[in-house]
């Protein structure tokens, strides 16, 4: 069979299961197989696939159809240009956390610090940690997170990246405000779990594959967003930047909320589909 004959049998097979965009999930996984992309597994309809690709190919499709994420399946994702192991251990990474990585440089730049130190909590894939290393060579990063296997990931993505060596991995949430992290960040950033538990239920089957640990806000959503808002002033310089990406909700909550923990300038930032996405606050200096 040539790959337009894997194609159209693939389409069929996951349109029949009511995956989202199964053209594009059958290419994607089509231009994995042949090592060529997307745009390049389109592109050689004519060719034929040996029988191991053949078989590799429909044993991803398959999997497809379980509603598992290509990401997942694949074993990566891109994210600014980076490629980002991904395992089940992590949360995949979203253009939308992509914006929050760009706002932070801005915020960074802004503050014009010469060595600038950034605290990422709940680094997951690593992969806004390894962007910030990449896109502000100056900085020193500092990821946590709760899960052993996250830091694991995200340590080895750092590696595989040529991060490693500006980025300091700890096991540890902060929230508490470790006394040997009190008062000296510049930016501290997080992308936490902020989605209703009542809403978890209603999310595509692909989404509830990933850790709980990382959707899951509680009630409202936002139970990880105020214990790092109440402890992001312990760890801040003043003067110093909260970035956080949230739920496309949670705008004006979260706004007051920064407001009276002693954040000034609080801005909510939209996504590029137009949502609230990102709140962003600068800690007063007298605080």
């Amino acid at each position: 069979m040539t790959v337009a004959d894997w194609l159209a049998k693939a389409e069929k097979f996951l349109d029949e299961r009511e995956v989202p965009e199964a053209r594009a999930s059958a290419e994607f996984l089509m231009g994995e197989v042949l090592g060529v992309g997307r745009a390049g597994a389109a592109a050689r309809g004519y060719q034929d696939l040996s029988e191991k690709q053949g078989h590799r190919f429909w044993r991803w499709v398959k999997e497809r159809g379980r509603r598992l994420p290509l990401a997942y399946i694949l074993g990566w994702q891109p994210f600014l240009g980076l490629r980002i192991e991904v395992t089940r251990d992590g949360l995949i990474p979203r253009p939308e956390t992509e914006e929050l990585v760009l706002e932070c440089v801005r915020l960074v730049e802004a503050s014009r610090a010469p060595a600038p130190k950034i605290v990422e909590i709940g680094t997951g894939t690593g992969c806004i940690a390894i962007a910030l290393a990449q896109l502000i060579p100056s900085a020193t990063v500092f990821a946590t997170d709760v899960s052993d296997q996250a830091l694991a990931l995200a340590q080895k993505n750092a590696v595989a990246l040529h991060s490693h060596q500006r980025i300091r991995f700890v096991r540890e949430d902060l929230f508490s405000g470790r006394p040997g992290l009190r008062g000296w960040a510049d930016l501290l950033v997080s992308n936490p779990p902020y989605i209703p538990t009542g809403d978890l239920d209603d999310l595509e089957p692909e989404v509830l594959m990933e850790p709980r640990l990382a959707l899951d806000g509680g009630k409202d959503g936002l139970v990880a967003v105020r214990a790092i808002v109440a402890a992001a002033p312990k760890m801040l310089k003043p003067g110093g930047f909260l970035a956080l990406e949230i739920e496309s909700r949670q705008g004006p909550a979260l706004s007051k909320l920064l407001h009276s923990s002693g954040f000034q300038g609080v801005l909510i930032k939209q996504d590029a589909s137009g949502r609230d996405r990102i709140a962003v606050g600068r800690l007063a200096e007298d605080a």
